[in-house]
């Protein structure tokens, strides 16, 4: 079978490897799609401090079950199926209180261990998810980003009528809004970028306002009449969205962190203390189902979301288009002929 291979940063190659075999309760599942996200693109970059080369990334994925092992029959050559990439012990703290995708010792496909840029793998029966035949692979592949979203919104404790700011209009942004949109909450969102704010507007954002033109917390204090966002869902990964997000939340409020910061940030003390806000991160899903339903009940989502298919080939030029021209992509889709 052919393995896309990343063997140092900017360096990516197809690479013949032995087909695996499936054991007791696991899945041979042939591998059809799989989507570029930010962790990836840090792989690529050389710059992601789990990695070491050579890697296989992706762990945005979808496929067919192939064949399958004993006690996993249920499953049906040709199903198409997503990929659940969070391996976890079952045993620790986070796994027993029902989070395995905090895990203590977790393992993710496509960081810790290789992920989904190979022909065939073999899964575990319990991490794949069964969806519609007629669906395209790459529409089932979106359930692992948009469950992000669907998790972010869960850690979040929306409550009815909560209002809700999102920094960031990306992939995950925007499965944070579907999220809230799906409770029936007022959502304004930020970015920088129009393609990006236009996208949310296709997806039902109650306002969508542009960073470089508006300032934010002018707007976060229109669109809630003065009182703060009730929730603010940091999604954009950019330090310097930290302090606004705690500045435009309301008074007992929460402030959701699903973007990966990496610099250091401030913080009075204070400022929690006087408006009673909530502060919390948000770290992977276990949401795929509930992310399967959604593009279930909302079949636009993944035209909006997928704004380029690439063959596996081309797994090079998908990398370089997101490093040089963000702006211009939501999802990258790559897709094994």
């Amino acid at each position: 079978m052919k393995v896309s291979v990343i063997n140092k940063a900017h360096e990516v190659a197809l690479e013949e490897r032995e087909t695996p075999s499936p054991g007791p309760q696991e899945v041979l599942v042939r591998m059809r799609a799989m989507g570029i996200c930010g962790t990836d693109l840090h792989v690529y970059e050389g710059g992601h401090p789990v990695v070491t080369f050579p890697h296989i990334p992706f762990h945005e994925m979808s496929g067919e079950v192939a064949s399958t092992g004993a006690g996993a029959e249920d499953l049906r050559p040709g199903q198409h199926v997503v990929v659940e990439p969070v391996i976890e012990c079952g045993r620790c703290y986070s796994c027993r209180i029902g989070i395995p995708h905090n895990c203590f010792q977790l393992q993710f496909r496509g960081i810790h261990v290789d992920g989904g840029g190979r022909e065939y793998m073999v899964v575990p029966r319990h991490k794949l998810y069964p969806v519609p035949d007629d669906w395209p692979h790459e529409k089932a592949a979106l359930a692992e980003p948009l469950g992000i979203g669907l998790e972010s919104a869960h850690t979040a404790d929306l409550i009815p009528g909560d209002t809700v700011a999102v920094f960031g209009a990306g992939p995950i942004g925007l499965a944070v809004l579907l999220a809230a949109k799906q409770g029936g909450h007022r959502t304004l969102i930020f970015d920088i970028e129009e393609p990006c704010l236009n996208r949310a507007r296709a997806l039902g954002a109650d306002e969508a306002v542009n960073l470089r033109q508006t300032d934010p917390l002018e707007a976060i204090r229109d669109f809630t009449k003065g009182e703060g966002a009730n929730v603010v869902v940091e999604a954009s990964g950019k330090a310097s969205n930290f302090p606004l997000s705690v500045e435009g939340v309301s008074i007992c409020g929460r402030v959701v962190i699903a973007g990966l910061i990496l610099e250091e940030v401030s913080l009075v003390p204070f400022t929690l203390i006087r408006k009673r806000i909530s502060l919390r991160g948000t770290r992977n899903s276990n949401k795929i189902p509930q992310a399967i339903e959604l593009l279930k009940e909302r079949p636009e989502i993944a035209e909006t979301f997928i704004t380029h298919r690439l063959p596996i080939s081309r797994v090079k030029e998908g990398f370089e288009l997101l490093l040089k021209r963000p702006e211009d992509i939501c999802k990258i889709m790559l897709l094994w002929d």
